[in-house]
């Protein structure tokens, strides 16, 4: 064979190898997919294919030959050294991604393309067309997340506007000194951790779609305190709603029979463990911090009625009332409804 046609088949068998553990007879298969193992030149081609091997052995140091009947050849990457779970850790961090990517795409496709660099050739194509419609979601955030980003990096206080739910209903100035920027479990969106100096002088949390007026203040800097422990912060969090200090709540549920495999699958971090009760039904409870507004865990609030009469609030009695009431409200306008 001539030198280009080996310089070619020592390409295609270093891509070949960096995918997986190979024999020569799976190698040679794999370049002359129309070559009958035993008849007619096989035996050439074995040759030549192990010498090839040889070759590749001198010029890759990652190259392996691994003992065995008969041995296999692999030439090892930053892919086949993962182990399979740590490959799909990064494949769910790329989903993530692709989720909550915004409609500005430019740099979410390039994170993408890093992690899905981290998964074997063979399904990397299949990913690639599960992202074709990246850049979906439309919010605020587009235009926020450059200057939350470049603020947390750089170590500058970002300065906006916010106006929260349920408070006075006006906008007020705030200064954040970035901590850590989070995710919602629930539903993606980006929320901003930090110290706000120029009202609460405390460990808060901000929407990134809620933001509005950004500034990096960049003539200052900060450091993020070897203090701040995310995992105390967000400990009793039901979904980022988290705090260092403020009044815990425990709620006491019942779940119906037919909502309670719901529970029992798991995923629920701070769930008690549930009590199967001899009709089918299911206690469990959760801690979490008071919104002092509503006087109830706003965010387990929400996931309580998203399972509508399948779930009772036990207790304690005055957030089984405020329970009550929310119901109530949604059945007097859904009766208005009905009569308009």
């Amino acid at each position: 064979m001539d030198p280009l046609a080996k310089a070619e088949r020592l390409f295609r068998l270093a891509a070949l190898l960096r995918e997986g553990q190979l024999t020569v007879r799976d190698l040679a298969l794999k370049l002359y997919p129309a070559a009958l193992v035993g008849g007619d030149g096989w035996p050439g081609i074995e040759r030549a294919v192990q010498r090839d091997l040889r070759d590749l052995e001198r010029l890759e140091p990652d190259f392996l030959a691994l003992k065995g009947r008969p041995p296999r050849y692999t030439i090892q990457t930053h892919r086949t050294r993962l182990h399979p779970v740590e490959v799909l850790a990064l494949h769910s961090a790329a989903r993530m991604t692709y989720h909550r990517a915004p409609g500005q795409r430019l740099h979410h496709q390039a994170a993408l393309k890093k992690l899905t660099g981290w998964l074997p050739e063979r399904v990397q194509p299949v990913v690639a067309r599960s992202f074709s419609d990246l850049g979906r979601r439309r919010s605020r955030e587009d235009l926020n997340l450059e200057l939350a980003a470049q603020s947390w990096l750089d170590g500058h206080p970002l300065r906006f506007e916010y106006r929260k739910p349920g408070g006075s209903g006006t906008w007020r100035t705030n200064i954040i000194e970035t901590y850590l920027i989070e995710t919602h479990p629930g539903n993606l969106d980006l929320y901003v951790v930090g110290r706000e100096t120029s009202y609460h002088r405390d460990v808060r949390t901000f929407k990134l779609s809620r933001m509005q007026r950004l500034h990096v203040m960049t003539e200052h800097t900060y450091s993020i305190p070897d203090t701040f422990e995310p995992q105390e912060f967000f400990h009793a969090a039901w979904g980022v709603m988290g705090g260092t200090a403020g009044q815990l709540e425990t709620i006491h549920l019942r779940f119906s029979a037919d909502a309670a495999y719901r529970i029992m699958e798991g995923g629920y971090a701070h769930l008690s463990e549930p009590v199967v009760n001899c009709d089918g039904t299911i206690d469990t409870s959760v801690t979490a911090p008071v919104d002092p507004v509503i006087g109830f865990p706003r965010e387990v609030l929400g996931w309580v009625l998203s399972f509508g009469a399948r779930v009772q609030v036990l207790g304690p009695p005055h957030l089984r009332a405020h329970w009550q009431q929310e119901l109530q409200a949604a059945l007097t306008v859904a009766g208005q409804e009905v009569h308009a």
